[in-house]
């Protein structure tokens, strides 16, 4: 591997905050490579994380500098040799590390103005595991009744709470208050997801018919708004849902397949935003629901609430984001040609997507790590074998880093199809070129190579996606 001295990889043109920088240096015994990365994602609305490179030479030294966002704290990954850390970065800090590369996430040490900080994010590392493992914990007790989960998620909130009284000796009355409402928001976002989760467990299966007593949890949740806390990961989880829930635990529900009475409740919950929520607050909260519902709904319906929310925030830092989106969600509308790209046949020849014209093709992004997609691609063994001899292609696109792991998947549940590995995770080319957010994904490109439709049906809707995948054969 070459030296790499501060090589910056950004995927995203605008960040969503004004920048400042950190200096971080120190020395690695026993380096295990010879690079460090810091990783982290500013942009509030996707998901396009920073990495930032520097060289680690023979003795284990090295030291770069990189912008952080302005005057918050900022979650990030430190890697080296394969081995990952979790810190917490603010604007002005001057860190120096020491660690043994053998065991790298358990051997760090900090010294420096940022220290304090960072030194108790490991620590808790250690002892308690990572703050996003804080979820994993919440999710065991969602199976739980309604007083019982939330019994036993305020236990969960005041173990952290004890962590933190034990070693909250320097640190920052900021960071304190930063700490202690990152637990109590994700407590507030698990109550969001409480009621269909739950109903899911209990059936056993997708439903939207969810008993009131379910939304009880909701009732504990309170509307809590403000604009500080926007450097705060679970406070941006809590806003995107809190008054779709809200109106729904007073029985204001409809369910998915009426789109009339869907479309009324996406009035509802944006008249209540507009109305309760702080300034800043609300921008957010309506730039990502214009992103996130960009693919979901008609063209026509995005761009009316892209020029909605240029008229209220004309000057928003969210807008370059939301400009990319509506411009890849246009370019993805039925009647667009799809993007090409590499594929290789189960023979190892190559191709391209493009030498599949004359063929409908049923495209799906997906990695070995995402265990819903490999359910489903499974799943859709059995409807490929109702159109074994019908001019249709389907196609896997896999983001995953671990091509060994593809193939030992594909292999071990007799998958077919055509696949391509494009690696790189969110920030490969394809993902970027298909606007995928989240996994699975799919698409439905017609005979001529364009898309046939805004969203198309995964294969838990096998009787849509057949229907779908029926009518555009000539």
């Amino acid at each position: 591997m070459k030296p790499l001295f501060l090589t910056i990889f950004t995927f995203i043109a605008a960040n969503s905050f004004a920048q400042d920088i950190v200096k971080f240096s120190g020395k690695i015994s026993h380096p295990a490579s010879d690079s460090i990365i810091v990783r982290y994602n500013d942009n509030n609305i996707a998901y396009y994380p920073k990495d930032y490179f520097t060289h680690v030479d023979k003795a284990g030294n090295f030291s770069f500098a990189f912008p952080v966002p302005h005057s918050i704290y900022t979650q990030a990954s430190i890697m080296h040799g394969g081995k990952l850390a979790e810190i917490i970065l603010h604007a002005g800090d001057s860190l120096v590390m020491a660690a043994d590369g053998q065991r790298f996430d358990s051997s760090l040490h900090f010294t420096g103005r940022g220290s304090a900080v960072v030194n108790f994010v490991t620590r808790h590392s250690i002892e308690r595991g990572g703050m996003n493992q804080y979820t994993l914990k919440i999710k065991t007790h969602i199976n739980k009744e309604p007083d019982d989960f939330i019994k036993s998620i305020e236990e969960e909130r005041k173990l952290e709470n004890a962590f933190l009284d034990k070693y909250k000796s320097g640190l920052p009355k900021s960071f304190i208050n930063y700490w202690t409402a990152y637990y109590q928001y994700y407590n507030y976002f698990f109550m969001q997801q409480y009621p269909q989760v739950h109903a899911m467990i209990k059936a056993r299966k997708y439903t939207d018919t969810i008993p009131a007593a379910y939304y009880s949890v909701v009732k504990h949740m309170p509307y809590a708004f403000h604009d500080s806390l926007l450097q705060l990961p679970p406070y941006l989880l809590y806003l995107t849902g809190v008054f779709d829930t809200k109106l729904k635990a007073v029985g204001y529900t409809y369910y998915a397949s009426d789109t009339t009475s869907g479309r009324k409740f996406q009035d509802s919950v944006t008249k209540l935003a507009y109305k309760l929520l702080p300034d800043k607050s609300a921008e957010y909260y309506m730039a990502q629901n214009l992103y996130g519902r960009a693919r979901n709904q008609p063209l026509e319906k995005t761009e009316f609430m892209f020029t909605d929310f240029k008229k209220h925030w004309p000057q928003s830092e969210y807008l370059p984001v939301l400009s990319k989106q509506v411009t890849t969600v246009e370019s993805l509308s039925p009647g667009h040609p799809a993007p090409d790209f590499d594929i290789i046949t189960p023979d190892g020849k190559h191709t391209k997507l493009s030498d599949l014209k004359g063929k409908v093709v049923y495209l799906g992004f997906w990695a070995s790590w995402c265990k819903q997609c490999v359910g489903e691609m499974i799943k859709e063994n059995k409807i490929k074998d109702l159109m074994k001899n019908k001019p249709i292609e389907f196609v896997y696109v896999s983001i995953d880093d671990d091509a060994v792991r593809d193939s030992t998947l594909i292999s071990k549940y007799k998958m077919e199809g055509l696949f391509y590995h494009a690696g790189g995770g969110w920030g490969a080319k394809e993902i970027m070129q298909y606007g995928v957010q989240s996994l699975p994904a799919y698409f439905l490109i017609d005979e001529d190579g364009n898309f046939a439709m805004q969203n198309a049906p995964g294969p838990l809707q096998s009787t849509e996606m057949i229907l779908a995948i029926e009518k555009l054969f000539r």
